[in-house]
């Protein structure tokens, strides 16, 4: 079958690839910037927040629980909302629910900073399910 844009596709043979990719759910964590309700202040142990954070996210992936996660750089701050970009994780765990706990500790969520959400995504089709793949299944 020819697509409207002229490229050959076939839908049947696409669908079947996606279903035998054979990749477990994941995870899409959503972070979005709150209005702030007070300044940053440091944590008990002198730490700043970015600081929690950046322990907190490489916690996650020492326990293998996060495949990337990264600031939406280039967003334009919003006067008012607290001083982090918006963001995205890809979290690699057994159920919504523990996903959805990594959401609320996330320090910044904690803090009140972030709203984060979590979305159950099953990778398909594009350049990294083979990377996905491999990576998800090499101790099996």
């Amino acid at each position: 079958m020819t697509s409207d844009h002229g490229f050959d596709f076939d839908f049947d043979a696409m669908k079947a690839q996606g279903n035998a990719v054979d990749l477990p759910p994941l995870y899409v964590l959503t972070m979005t910037p709150l209005p702030m309700a007070s300044e940053s202040q440091p944590g008990p142990d002198g730490r700043t927040p970015l600081e929690i954070h950046y322990e907190y996210m490489h916690r996650m992936l020492e326990q293998g629980k996060l495949l990337l996660i990264g600031p939406c750089i280039g967003e334009p701050m919003t006067p008012g909302n607290a001083p982090v970009p918006p963001g995205f994780g890809i979290l690699n765990v057994a159920s919504l629910e523990e996903a959805e706990e990594i959401a609320r500790n996330e320090p910044f969520h904690a803090m009140g900073w972030r709203r984060n959400t979590v979305t159950s995504w099953t990778p398909k089709f594009g350049s990294l399910v083979d990377i996905l793949h491999q990576h998800l299944h090499q101790d099996r």
